[in-house]
């Protein structure tokens, strides 16, 4: 029998590629309203900030550095990243299964 590789993906993997896809914009639109220097006590930057924190917690102080943007910018940056790695990770193992 012949296996011919198609672009279906099992539902479970595309909600799952789609979810961690999802928080990594969260992280990185935080993480542009911190680099802009948005105001901290307006409502939706809290909100978006807390959900990002909430995500990244992991990934808080891993590496310290005096600048506050830059270690904003490692920190959230390693979690979206690892988010992003993570949503890949299970895009290709979804297909592996499928072929």
């Amino acid at each position: 029998m012949v296996l011919h590789r198609t672009r279906y993906y099992p539902m479970a993997v595309q909600i799952l590629t789609v979810i961690f896809a999802v928080i990594a914009t969260i992280i990185l639109v935080y993480l542009l309203l911190v680099l802009l220097d948005a105001n901290p006590a307006n409502p939706l930057v809290d909100f978006i900030g807390a959900i990002a924190d909430w995500f990244a917690w992991l990934f808080h102080d891993m590496f310290t550095v005096d600048n506050a943007k830059l270690q904003a910018l490692i920190d959230y940056g390693l979690a979206a990243l690892a988010y992003l790695v993570l949503g890949g990770l299970v895009r290709a193992l979804g297909r592996r299964t499928i072929d």
